[in-house]
């Protein structure tokens, strides 16, 4: 098994069971369990310093969220997404991610406005510095803003778990060069469109960003030259 970060306290877990699978969908997102992995209970059972029981229940979890696969009696590995994988999880990202975008336009406030276009500077300062990784981390919070402002509480649980998905794909997604600045420009049109509560643009803006992660993302998949894209 892959070397794997398991630095966690019990303390702020309400149960064992959460707090592994914190450590194993951590563990899976940054690609230090990669797919195709196998995931052995009574191993990370020890590893842990837990019993079976909540191992048990985190894998059953991460396998409900489609990032491992298999069954319990045999086992269960890191999920592998083929071409046809991504296109679907892509697909269904660009309807919810366009329907948060539209609703966040409809109920954002002043001071969520504000927040908005914090990020955008952000992200601008972090294109200059080249900072790519600090920059996939604060999309990731851009994007759950968006679901948090569009007040809808699954929707955003549908949101983390595709983009939880899209990232067994690649590290926080890898893509074509160029693409953090059309990110950038990309993520800045939103924000306008939703300032100016115009949702529909706002969600038409979105999907069309989806949509051009997808393409960076098959891209790469299919070998172009990489380097990282955001998502």
């Amino acid at each position: 098994m892959t070397p794997m970060n398991h630095r966690r306290s019990l303390h702020g877990y309400p149960s064992k069971t959460d707090r592994v699978y914190d450590i194993l969908l951590e563990n899976i997102i940054r690609r230090r369990l990669l797919p195709g992995e196998k995931l052995v209970e009574r191993d990370l059972a020890q590893k842990l310093g837990v019993s079976k029981t909540p191992v048990r229940e985190a894998l059953a979890r991460l396998e409900r969220e489609g990032l491992i696969q298999g069954a319990s009696y045999h086992g269960f590995s890191v999920t592998e997404l083929s071409e046809n994988d991504a296109i679907e999880i892509y697909d269904i990202r660009e309807i919810v991610d366009g329907l948060a975008a539209g609703r966040a336009a409809e109920k954002v406030n002043k001071e969520q406005v504000k927040e908005l276009q914090f990020v955008i500077q952000s992200f601008r300062n972090y294109v200059k510095k080249n900072d790519l990784e600090s920059y996939n981390s604060l999309d990731i919070k851009f994007h759950n803003l968006l679901g948090a402002i569009s007040g809808n509480r699954r929707l955003c649980e549908m949101m983390q778990r595709l983009r939880d998905q899209t990232r067994i794909l690649m590290t926080t997604s890898v893509t074509l060069t160029g693409r953090a600045e059309a990110s950038l420009a990309e993520h800045t049109k939103i924000v306008d469109a939703i300032a100016r509560r115009d949702a529909d643009l706002a969600e038409q803006l979105s999907r069309e960003h989806i949509r051009n992660v997808k393409k960076a993302v098959l891209s790469s998949l299919k070998g172009a030259p990489q380097s990282y894209a955001t998502n």
